[in-house]
């Protein structure tokens, strides 16, 4: 059986060309190119490619992202995270699967979860854990960026500040990973 690809993940919709500098938040429906100068927040709801040229000073979330050039901020993907070689990211990374090619920089708390269906969840529970992302869970601005009912759920109960208990749809990595940034110390990815 033959699965088409997401034409949000193929189609570049919108491009950021060597040269050009944004400075602001970006919401893209689709798939978002970056080969100039960001600063901000970046979420879109396909693919973000940074190019080798590319240089972004923002968190990040999408459904899956390609890291090239130089990222600083915290990158979030629900899907898979590809850093080429030469790519750089001073940040935390959550990514159900990830992958470096020899010659990249990472320097952040990496959290790998092996698996897409509760990555929502996973996400609300690990950027919770390093600090406010209220931005990166709350509803994107175009019809299309809105979470799924149930991680919307998961998400108002871990942003409640009279929660201490995790709510119970959270993997055990999950629970694990904010129980160590809770407690100061370190949980490992796989």
């Amino acid at each position: 059986m033959y699965i088409m690809a997401d034409p949000r993940d193929s189609l570049v919709n919108s491009i950021i060309g060597s040269g050009s500098a944004v400075d602001g938040d970006i919401d893209v429906d689709g798939l978002l190119r970056i080969d100039g100068d960001v600063r901000g927040t970046v979420r879109a709801t396909g693919k973000i490619v940074v190019g080798a040229a590319g240089r972004v000073e923002a968190p990040m979330r999408a459904k899956s992202a390609i890291i090239g050039g130089v990222v600083k901020g915290d990158v979030y993907v629900s899907e898979r995270l590809r850093i080429l070689s030469g790519g750089v990211v001073i940040g935390n990374i959550f990514a159900p699967r990830f992958e470096a090619e020899e010659g990249t920089v990472v320097h952040g708390d990496v959290a790998v979860t092996g698996k897409s269906e509760s990555a929502d969840a996973d996400l609300a529970v690990f950027v919770r854990g390093h600090g406010d992302g209220s931005r990166f869970l709350g509803a994107f601005r175009a019809k299309g960026f809105a979470p799924n009912p149930e991680a919307t759920a998961v998400i108002e109960e871990t942003q409640r500040p009279d929660t201490a208990a995790l709510p119970p749809a959270l993997s055990a990595e999950a629970a694990q990973a904010v129980s160590a940034a809770r407690e100061g110390g370190e949980a490992s990815g796989t």
